[in-house]
């Protein structure tokens, strides 16, 4: 099987019959270029068993160009191509072998003949495997009318072979001025077709498709393929067999969200600024809202996005794709919901370098505020029922395992459903032209976009009731927007560089702090070692001896072998130069720790500020940037309101050692910033008062080693 191989190689883009009087054929004006997004799924599996929802689905996506250089020759250049398989993510944005890369830079050349692709090569001088130019060579094909096309509803014609499925039926559905709607089918059991495509009457290129494959080999194993296409301004989601999940029947609810209170535009705009999310290895632009249905949010539409580096502009050609709203479980105390938005790149060029570098992305986000409303069926005697609202249909008719309710209403319209409290009822959704039944409920659903009705959905219905009542909530959205906003969204590094931002939260100790002095103990002893535990400037007070002099062993203070600052050091018992630092047989001993002041923590003079408590002025606190953390830290703690000790935030996002100067924690505004938010700024302070302790230690004896087994 070669669909790994095929996969990575997909760069589809579509194209198509052109336009005479009646009849349609592929001809373009030369010179001029459409631009298209893909996507596409490919499921391996095994003869008898469903497709694989998991791990081994491979998920494509593309933005390509193609130009008609004359009427037999085109241009392809794949703008953008992503594959996941596997958890993994490759493309021209991440992981991509280099001849492959190259390929995709440098783009092919496609000669069509007679409706079909007669030639592909590389426009380049990369050698492209074989494999790969003959998996790219169909796929092009596929999308391509075979045939010359009569713009005449009813019309078809058979072709004996199509993407490798033999005799496919081509069916002219419907047709209006500027387009030709086509199905394709057949009925070979061991490669199946299904498709819908729309053909621009005009030129010939095709403008959205939608088509499934079913291919079983002789070997037992199977591949499913979906793919859909529509043109790069396409207002809606295209989408291929986007599930994760094996289909089954799914629980109807019997209650529906009623339309009440609807959000304000203070509710979907609390905030003039978001985020910036990277999800496989592309930018998601995500922002908040106080409602908490988002079916009542509405519908946004994120205009010219922008790349900024400070108050630099980026020239980065971004795409952002439909909007999604979702329950915002991105914070757990934050909105109630969240608008996410995808952007992809537009041009030929890798974007991830700046989107790293950058601050932030600027667009102006359009709102179309919901209207929602209600409809009710109650099927009569033979099953039927059909309620027509405010340009929305719902229709109801009688199936063996219960009812299909098919709905449909503007473009952007989307249904919710339910069945009346107390009947058992499940449901599967379709495309309203639902496709042969060997389609799963996505593979039907990516039809929607090379349909006459892109709203039209079917619900297939399984219950047992005979006169159950049917509730449809209708969500629609305003004609034009009720507001545009100019927002914000701040990368990683601009929430960072964000002075009103709060910087994550990093406690000073990886374990627990130093311990005063009157709460030191001894420790190490379990492995004949002695060492006493405190804070840096404590220990810079104190000796230990003891009460018996030692001829091999001296006390001294050096700090922890740590990274991460700890604030503490050890007086460590070992010999004069250092190296012996366990003492086995040792017996029992005495040992005084004396310090000559107790040192404690008290509130500085100065407080974090009421609102943006993170900020430091080093100048105000004394702080000089030549300071090591471990200086700073030892003299100056910041506080949270749980009382546990905050390290310093830096401008890089790395975590400071005890070695790193202060300066490297300097921001560009001249601030230090605490790494979350401190409720108090607290002094080591020095008091004369003395503290004695003593000590009893025992060492252990000398472990003897096992005997070897005889």
């Amino acid at each position: 099987m070669t669909y790994r191989t095929l996969g990575l190689g997909l760069i589809l883009a579509t194209i198509g019959g052109a336009a005479g009087a009646e009849t349609v054929i592929f001809d373009p004006r030369p010179g001029t270029a459409r631009t298209w997004r893909m996507e596409m799924t490919l499921r391996p599996g095994q003869e008898g068993e469903p497709p694989d929802y998991a791990f081994d689905t491979q998920h494509v996506s593309a933005l390509t160009r193609i130009r008609a250089v004359d009427a037999k020759t085109l241009r392809i250049l794949p703008l953008w191509f992503q594959t996941k398989i596997a958890g993994d993510t490759y493309g021209t944005q991440g992981p991509l072998p280099d001849r492959m890369r190259q390929a995709m830079v440098d783009g092919f050349d496609a000669v069509v003949d007679a409706g079909g692709i007669a030639d592909l090569t590389p426009h380049g001088s990369t050698d492209v495997p074989d494999d790969m130019m003959a998996g790219l060579r169909p796929q092009f094909a596929a999308v391509l009318p075979p045939a010359p096309i009569e713009a005449e509803e009813g019309w078809s014609t058979t072709v004996p072979n199509l993407l490798g499925a033999p005799e496919v039926t081509l069916t002219v559905t419907h047709v209006t001025n500027d387009s030709v709607f086509l199905r394709y089918s057949n009925d070979d059991p061991s490669f199946r077709i299904a498709g819908l495509v729309v053909v621009d009457r005009g030129e010939g290129w095709v403008r959205r498709a939608a088509l499934t494959t079913d291919l079983h080999y002789d070997d037992g194993t199977t591949l499913r393929s979906t793919l859909a296409m529509a043109p790069q301004e396409y207002p809606f989601a295209v989408h291929a067999d986007y599930t994760f999940d094996t289909p089954d029947w799914r629980a109807m609810p019997d209650t529906l969200p009623e339309a009440g209170r609807l959000p304000t535009e203070a509710d979907i705009f609390p905030h003039d600024r978001g985020r910036v999310r990277m999800e496989h290895d592309l930018p998601s632009l995500g922002f908040t809202h106080l409602t908490e249905r988002s079916v009542d949010t509405g519908r946004f539409v994120l205009n010219a996005p922008q790349v900024f580096e400070g108050d630099r502009p980026l020239e980065i050609p971004m795409q952002a794709l439909p909007s999604i709203t979702l329950p915002n479980y991105h914070e757990e105390d934050g909105d109630p919901s969240f608008t996410s938005t995808t952007l992809i790149p537009a041009e030929q060029r890798q974007i991830l370098p700046k989107i790293r570098d950058a601050t932030d992305i600027r667009a102006q986000v359009a709102w179309y505020p919901a209207s929602p409303f209600m409809m009710r069926l109650t099927p009569d005697a033979a099953g039927h029922a059909e309620v027509t609202k405010n340009g929305a249909t719902a229709r109801l008719s009688p199936t063996e395992d219960g009812y299909d309710l098919v709905l449909s209403g503007r473009p952007e319209d989307w249904f919710m459903w339910a069945v009346d409290g107390g009947t058992d009822a499940g449901s599967m959704v379709y495309a309203a032209d639902r496709g042969p039944d060997w389609l799963t409920p996505a593979e039907s659903l990516a039809r929607r976009i090379a349909a006459p009705d892109y709203s039209g959905i079917r619900v297939a219905i399984r219950t047992g009731a005979s006169s159950p009542t049917f509730s449809v909530r209708v969500n629609r959205f305003a004609d034009a927007p009720a507001a545009m906003h100019d927002m914000v969204f701040l990368t990683d590094k601009g929430q960072r560089l964000d002075p009103d931002h709060a910087p994550q939260t990093v406690r000073l100790f990886q374990g627990d702090p130093p311990l005063g002095v009157e709460d030191v103990r001894p420790e190490g002893l379990d492995v004949a070692a002695l060492w006493f535990r405190m804070g840096a400037l404590q220990a810079d007070r104190c000796t230990a001896d003891f009460a018996d002099p030692q001829t091999d062993a001296v006390f001294a203070k050096v700090a922890p072998d740590t990274d991460r600052y700890d604030g503490a050091r050890l007086f460590r018992m070992q010999t004069a130069d250092g190296i012996r630092t366990h003492f086995y047989e040792g017996g029992t001993q005495e040992v005084t720790l004396a310090c000559d002041a107790t040192v404690t923590w008290q509130e500085a003079d100065l407080q974090p500020d009421a609102d943006r408590p993170w900020l430091v002025d080093p100048a105000a606190l004394g702080i000089s940037a030549d300071l090591t953390l471990a200086d700073l830290m030892d003299g100056m703690r910041f506080v949270d309101a749980q009382g546990d000790a905050l390290t310093l935030a830096t401008p890089d996002g790395h975590y400071l050692s005890q070695g790193d100067r202060v300066e490297r924690a300097i921001f560009p505004d001249g601030t230090l910033r605490v790494a979350g938010t401190p409720a108090r700024i607290l002094r080591a302070v020095s008091r004369p008062d003395p503290v004695a302790r003593s000590f009893t230690v025992t060492f252990p004896d000398l472990p003897v080693p096992e005997e070897a087994p005889q």
